[in-house]
């Protein structure tokens, strides 16, 4: 699995993430466990599959025949999930935005996986409708290391997701962190430094700034 931080992965969802080659054609991996891959920043909770197709009437049995279910959490047309055996959460999700063009594809990759940038646009979307430190410190990652900026993510957001993405909202959400559990930053893994909220919280502040300083600029030139 040439490109892929497989370091991030315990021997349990290494050997869940193999078995997940048998729905290569059911979509593609994405959330953290997809960016964490790529980047190689924290370690992997679980895996979230996204895809374009409603989830059939049959779909349960197919995952049941390779994955050992310890218990189903969510069974509609929107959403499955479940425990495997070894509690590792695993989803298949109806996404009905089009993301192909940050979908990656690599032939000895059990699933393809969405891009470090269509990861960011999934996140920014997320982000107005719930609070989760995984996707903070994901966001920040991807800022951390200029792989992405705001004015990008916002673009390329409003191209995906229309009128529902909400530019305002998603940039307040950024800094409001009061929502977010001290006990969910501590059992957060990272293979770096610990970063603590406050410092996520400044960092962004400062991008936000950047980001309307860069856009009132531009608006002044035309």
């Amino acid at each position: 699995m040439e490109g892929l931080h497989l370091e991030i992965l315990d021997e349990n969802r290494r050997a869940s993430f193999e078995k997940l080659a048998a729905f290569h054609s059911a979509g593609y991996l994405a959330g953290g466990t997809a960016l964490a891959l790529q980047l190689g920043h924290r370690l992997s909770y679980d895996f979230d599959i996204f895809s374009n197709r409603e989830i059939s009437f049959n779909f349960p049995a197919k995952v049941k025949s390779e994955f050992a279910i310890k218990e189903t959490l969510v069974n509609n047309q929107d959403e499955f999930t479940f425990l495997t055996d070894s509690d590792i959460k695993i989803s298949f999700i109806y996404y009905p935005f089009d993301l192909t063009q940050y979908i990656v594809k690599e032939a000895s990759w059990p699933l393809d996986i969405l891009s470090p940038l269509g990861v960011a646009l999934t996140k920014a979307y997320t982000l107005n409708r719930r609070n989760s430190w995984r996707d903070y410190l994901d966001l920040y990652a991807l800022l951390k290391n200029r792989i992405t900026d705001l004015s990008e993510i916002v673009t390329k957001a409003q191209e995906v997701y229309g009128e529902i993405f909400n530019e305002k909202l998603f940039l307040a959400q950024l800094v409001y962190t009061e929502d977010i559990a001290p006990r969910e930053v501590e059992d957060t893994p990272l293979f770096s430094q610990k970063i603590g909220i406050e410092e996520v919280k400044e960092f962004f502040g400062q991008e936000i700034e950047k980001y309307l300083e860069e856009s009132a600029t531009d608006n002044l030139s035309r």
